[in-house]
């Protein structure tokens, strides 16, 4: 057991610190920390998600619209339209909360990748399908109602041109073998991850004649994440082959230009006669216009009046001296 000093040994050497007899271990002084940046974090909502790989998605997300603006007007007679609004990170509990009972929910399995995802059509957007299908002109309903087995068939068959769709716009970065899970009108049942984890939330907004609706896809990050490195590389790579192809693509219309033949008119003067004069005209009359010799004379390059030339000559063939470009009047 160790030894428990007296009182006055703790006087002593209290005594022998203020008096400098003992030296005391000096501290270090602490160097100041520099300012720096300081970003808020919320350990309930983790961004995991940079902004290159939402810019990748983007991409992909907007070739999947573009796919649907083409593959579903054969299908429903009609003009469609399809518009990517945004694209969110959100917690699946609050993604499950915002939406509206009752509506049309799909749960999809991604494979090769691991795990579900869900796809939900409005019913502002449902039942104008179906009554379109049906032979109907797109009506709309008054009350938003649960499908009933047949409209969930006719559902089914709308979603699976959805993921053949999706397949088409990923076909260069992964080759789906999608497939439906289950279809349900109650977003309460639908759970494929805890409530906490992150989604992608995809927002559409869809055109079918008169009728406007939405679309969302919910998509688990944690079944995005083996590919998030590949969709920004791949944005990246195609980043830079735009960028070529576009200067290209100048260079050529640049050249093109260039070397194209427009006509070029020198306008001396004009003259107004009466039909009866027009009719008298013969070879050798003398017309008098309406400028003087000192006068610049309008240059028309295409039919578009754009410079003023003195008029001369060079050897024994007429000429003009362009001399200004044409203000505007």
């Amino acid at each position: 057991m160790a030894d428990i000093l007296s009182q006055e040994e703790v006087d002593l050497l209290l005594s022998a610190v203020s008096k400098g007899e003992i030296e005391t271990e000096q501290q270090t002084p602490y160097e100041p920390v520099q300012a720096q940046d300081v970003a808020a974090y919320d350990f309930r909502r983790p961004e995991r998600v940079s902004k290159e790989q939402l810019k990748g998605l983007q991409s992909l997300f907007e070739a999947l619209a573009r796919e649907l603006s083409i593959a579903l007007p054969p299908f429903l007679r009609t003009v469609v339209r399809v518009d990517l609004v945004s694209i969110d990170q959100l917690t699946y509990d609050e993604f499950i909360l915002s939406v509206s009972r009752p509506t049309s929910l799909t749960v999809i399995n991604m494979a090769p990748l691991e795990g579900n995802a869900v796809i939900e059509l409005s019913p502002l957007i449902v039942f104008p399908i179906v009554d379109r299908i049906l032979g109907g002109k797109g009506a709309m309903i008054s009350e938003p109602r649960e499908p009933t087995e047949i409209e969930n068939r006719i559902i089914y068959r709308i979603v699976l041109m959805i993921l053949e769709s999706l397949k088409r716009s990923w076909e260069q970065l992964i080759e789906f073998k999608m497939s439906i899970v289950s279809q349900e009108s109650d977003p309460l049942i639908v759970q494929i991850v805890a409530g906490s984890d992150m989604v992608i939330l995809v927002g559409y907004e869809i055109h079918i004649g008169n009728a406007v609706g939405s679309m969302n896809m919910c998509i688990p990050l944690i079944f995005l994440n083996p590919i998030l490195d590949q969709i920004s590389q791949q944005t990246r790579f195609i980043r830079r082959m735009t960028t070529e192809v576009a200067e290209q693509t100048r260079a050529r219309i640049f050249k093109a230009i260039r070397s194209a033949i427009v006509p070029l008119d020198v306008i001396l003067g004009k003259a107004r006669l009466n039909v009866s004069d027009l009719m008298k005209l013969q070879v050798g009359d003398i017309l008098q216009l309406d400028t003087n010799k000192d006068q610049l004379l309008p240059v028309e390059v295409g039919g578009v009046d754009r410079f003023r030339a003195r008029p001369g000559r060079i050897g024994e063939r007429a000429a003009v001296q362009l001399v200004a470009l044409k203000r505007d009047e």
